[in-house]
């Protein structure tokens, strides 16, 4: 029985180890399938999903901020910025105070007009190509282009909102300013009026301009918005009345010194309300920004210079795909 039983053996042996070798063979194959699998989606899926935005409960992940890059003029750091807002006036919009709703056939109305330009009308087929290429050159998903628009609405609806019921009186300031040649002459001026001398005078007597000389070196009253913002925070933040202000330098090389003559709550109207209608929606923002939760991310700390350089890298390389397929 023990003869029989050797040969057999020794056949099972063999089979085993045969066995052994293609069972770690497969093994092999399976970690290095793996290893390869996992370097695919850290170096291919998984920087895509990376969060870069996060505004309260919301975030928005590289991928989509990649497609809104690729079609905008910003840098990605300024987009981010503007990617924010959105996100601020899609949260806060549609609640109170502003009760701003935008529905579904809202943002088709608002595609159809789109899609229309200056035309009277507009087919189905002319609308849904005009459709299909606005989400091919966007890369955007058909819902994410219609979140757009619904929050292009949000905007503008809160913009309106905003601008009717905007204050009319604000506060403005009276300016002078005496004109010279140098940062010397300037400088020259500054000394003389901080000295006591009067300013009317020095106005007629070293204006550069005949028409400044005629009028005392008078230039009126002004909002902050109307003001070159270096200026607005010289004469609103800087100076106290019948200050006179460092050299500034304006038109022409020339150099200026800025006297505030008088502060006051003043009516708005003409020019300057609409500029203030223009801006409010901007001054909203500024302010909501900073009761609003934001945090930029990246790979590592924040949106560094190692994540803007990747994004840069890949805005490049989806011009370049682009740019071969036309």
């Amino acid at each position: 029985m023990a003869a029989m039983i050797g040969p057999n053996c020794g056949k099972i042996g063999l089979g085993y180890a045969k066995g052994w070798r293609i069972l770690t063979a497969a093994a092999v194959l399976l970690v290095v399938a793996a290893v390869a699998g996992f370097a695919i989606y850290r170096d291919h899926i998984a920087p895509f999903r990376t969060t870069v935005l996060i505004v309260g409960d919301a975030s928005i992940d590289m991928g989509y901020f990649l497609k809104r890059a690729a079609v905008s003029d910003e840098k990605p750091l300024a987009l981010l910025q503007r990617l924010s807002f959105e996100e601020i006036i899609r949260q806060a919009a549609p609640n109170l105070p502003y009760n701003i709703k935008v529905s579904d056939s809202d943002v088709a109305q608002a595609l159809r007009t789109m899609a229309r330009g200056n035309g009277d009308s507009i087919s189905e087929y002319e609308f849904g190509e005009w459709y299909r290429q606005q989400l091919n050159d966007s890369q955007l998903s058909d819902a994410e282009y219609q979140e757009l628009v619904r929050t292009r609405l949000l905007s503008a609806g809160l913009t309106q909102y905003l601008a009717e019921r905007i204050s009319t009186v604000a506060e403005h300031v009276r300016l002078h300013v005496i004109v010279r040649p140098t940062v010397e002459d300037a400088l020259a001026v500054r000394n003389r009026l901080d000295a006591g001398e009067d300013l009317g005078q020095l106005a007629r007597e070293l204006n550069q301009d005949p028409r400044l000389r005629g009028k005392e070196g008078e230039l009126g009253w002004y909002t902050r918005e109307a003001l070159a913002p270096d200026l607005a925070k010289v004469a609103f933040e800087d100076l106290q009345v019948g200050e006179a202000s460092n050299p500034l330098q304006v038109g022409d090389g020339n150099f200026g010194i800025f006297v505030v003559t008088e502060k006051a709550a003043r009516e708005v109207d003409g020019d300057d309300l609409q500029r203030k209608k223009a801006t409010a929606l901007d001054d909203w923002l500024a302010g909501a920004f900073e009761t609003h939760k934001v945090e930029f991310h990246g790979f590592n700390n924040g949106y560094d210079s190692e994540t803007d350089a990747w994004v840069i890298e890949q805005l490049e390389a989806m011009t370049s795909r682009s740019g071969s397929a036309q």
